[in-house]
């Protein structure tokens, strides 16, 4: 991709959400010359752009949006909803056509075909696009559709590469993240040889799906291996095709760096491994000691460390400076999916955002995107009321949504509030009782607090009916399993009758680790020094056995007792002496962890598990020792969990 054609994909994405910005102000306020100017601007600067490229259909799209907004401008015409909507619709089917310029190097000739249909609907001679019009439907992915009916929006067949594990490709984890499942088959591609020939490394698969999401959204997960993947967009009713937001996905809600995050990122791994070089002088000076005279030599070896830390620290953090960036960037397309779904609801909502200039990591902030979108939903489809419902109960006729953002130090906290009819806790209740998830002894024990948890348990959900909003078995454990993958919480909260808020707590940054390397099993592993509330010397006698289980008695209180060989499948060394253990705070309850050894006290910087390793249970990620060793870090709250 050359400089120019970089520098035109970066600009576009903020002359798209400037435009579309200023029409959503222009809608409440149709009278602001200022806001109807800055939009035709944008749109005008947009066309003239694409002239450099050779990209016919794009510039005659934007030429006719552009056409609207002079007429409007020179007053022949109203800017009403239908306008706005017509013009919203090119600019968006726009930011899709950039990123097939950004991923492939070229535009979709599907996406392409689209460009007529939005110039007859900016004409007012057409409601909807056929994205499947350019090609004939193949004859699998209607056949597959038929199973269904006419809820899916994309058939896809996935038949990976023979060596794709060897590539640090997993198929069943890339299946896994398509959203709004519907259908999945798998079958053996080729014969299975015979067993003795059977080679566990090479996939023999082939996949076979129906989604409910958006063909741009399961596009962007398969899209390094188009050779290995076919997608097709179905035919949908007019109901599917007013669907709002049309897929964004993690990679949408970012990209404002004038410098490529590769480099940052790049510039990030060469810091850690000055942290990790630093971390092995500790053992250089404990060699020197040992040295005849070479006590001064030690000292002046610490000496060099701890500059070394100071320096390596603060390059550090320069280094995450760069990547941080304001949460306007994950939230900018909120504002259109909550008007385009007031609409599609019939439930007229105002959405205040406040402390969107609060800037975090740009890793958190494209991940973050998906849970909001979860969260905003829930809230429309489930939170908020119909008018009625509303006017009969004394509240506002227009709901309000408030997303608030307030920084605290290292973490910040993302607060999405409604005003709707909030959650009884009696149907949640009752339907994880009709799910069986709970015993009935079991819910009438149940404080209200821990009732709203059970909202966070896989396939949860209280919706009567099944939409293509909700109610598909993807709940708040999908929202709460994101926000962890980031170092957060999420917290719920609600009255009858009042409302909803839901918090997330969630680092700014991805700081430097401080971990206690423990030894179990004959191997080393990281624990967080966050978790560990102290470390204590028990002997034998100290420990009461109940029941299967162990315990003791730390300062008159009774701590549950686990042997993290047993959590980790390892075999447990024997010790005829004390046993070292590892209190740990676990939701409010002190637990304590067996080890073998408390070796030493690290800095350093934890990298997420990748490829085959992702989503290993109880494992948080990986650092590198001073000696080169890699060191498993894990995540003792998943581990006792």
């Amino acid at each position: 991709m050359d400089e120019l054609l970089d520098q035109f994909i970066v600009e576009a994405r903020e002359l798209v959400q400037a435009a579309i910005d200023d029409l959503l102000v222009l809608e409440a306020e149709p009278d602001n010359a200022a806001r109807l100017d800055s939009a035709f601007r944008a749109v005008h600067t947009l066309k003239g752009s694409t002239g450099l490229f050779d990209l016919v259909p794009l510039h005659s799209a934007l030429h006719a949006a552009e056409d609207n907004l002079g007429r409007v401008r020179s007053g022949a015409t109203r800017l009403d909803a239908r306008e706005i909507d017509a013009v919203c619709a090119v600019l968006e089917w726009f930011d899709r056509c950039v990123d097939d310029l950004e991923t492939r190097g070229m535009v979709d000739p599907r996406r392409l075909g689209q460009a007529g249909a939005l110039e007859e609907a900016l004409r007012g001679e057409a409601e909807a696009i056929d994205e499947t019009a350019p090609h004939a439907l193949a004859e699998w992915a209607l056949q597959l559709a038929a199973q269904i009916g006419g809820h899916a929006a994309v058939a896809l067949r996935y038949r990976p590469h023979p060596e794709c594990f060897f590539s640090g490709d997993d198929p069943l984890e890339l299946v896994a993240r398509i959203p709004q499942l519907l259908h999945l088959s798998i079958q053996n591609r080729d014969p299975w040889p015979a067993p003795d020939l059977f080679d566990p490394f090479r996939s023999n698969l082939e996949f076979e799906v129906l989604s409910a999401a958006p063909f741009a959204e399961v596009e962007a997960i398969f899209r390094l291996m188009p050779d290995q993947v076919e997608i097709v967009a179905l035919p949908r009713g007019r109901e599917q095709q007013a669907e709002p937001v049309a897929g964004e996905s993690r990679a949408d809600s970012t990209r404002s760096l004038r410098v490529d995050p590769a480099r940052i990122d790049q510039l990030l791994d060469l810091v850690g491994e000055l942290i990790t070089a630093k971390n092995s002088m500790a053992s250089l000076a404990a060699m020197a000691s040992a040295l005849p005279n070479g006590l001064e030599l030690a000292r002046s070896i610490a000496g060099a460390q701890k500059d070394l830390d100071r320096l390596g620290g603060a390059l550090y953090g320069s280094v995450l400076q760069t990547r941080m960036v304001p949460l306007s960037q994950a939230f900018q397309r909120l504002p259109r999916m909550v008007r385009d779904l007031s609409r599609r609801l019939g439930k007229p909502v105002h959405l205040h955002i406040e402390g969107d200039t609060v800037e975090a990591d740009k890793t958190i902030v494209d991940e973050l995107f998906e849970p909001l979108l979860h969260l905003m939903r829930n809230a429309m489809d489930h939170g908020i009321e119909p008018q009625a419902e509303r006017l009969t109960a004394g509240k506002p006729a227009i709901a309000r949504i408030e997303l608030v953002v307030v920084s605290e130090g290292d973490t910040m906290s993302v607060e999405l509030r409604d005003d709707g009819r909030g959650i009884d806790p009696a149907l949640v209740r009752a339907t994880a009782l009709r799910k069986g998830l709970v015993s009935a002894e079991h819910a009438a024990t149940l404080s209200e607090r821990d009732t709203l948890e059970l909202l966070f348990m896989p396939g949860f959900s209280t919706a009567a009916d099944v939409t293509d909003l909700s109610g598909r078995g993807v709940g708040l454990d999908a929202v709460r399993t994101d926000i962890a993958r980031l170092g957060g919480t999420v917290s719920l909260h609600s009255r009858l009758g009042e409302g909803t808020r839901t918090i997330l707590r969630l680092p700014i940054s991805f700081a430097m680790a401080q971990l206690l390397v423990v030894s179990v099993g004959g191997e080393r592993y990281g624990v967080p020094m966050q978790d560990v509330v102290e470390t204590v010397r028990l002997r034998h006698d100290a420990i009461t056995p109940i029941r299967s289980n162990r315990a003791f008695v730390l300062r008159n209180r009774t701590v549950p007792l686990l042997a993290l060989s047993d959590l980790l499948g390892l075999a447990e060394v024997a010790s005829d002496g004390e046993l070292t253990v590892l209190v740990v705070d676990f939701d409010g309850q002190l637990v304590g962890i067996a080890v073998d050894g408390v070796n030493e006290r690290i800095e350093t910087i934890t990298r997420p598990l990748n490829g085959l390793l992702r989503g290993m249970p109880g494992m948080a990620g990986t650092t590198v020792l001073g000696s080169g060793q890699v060191l498993l870090v894990l995540d003792v709250t998943e581990l006792v969990g």
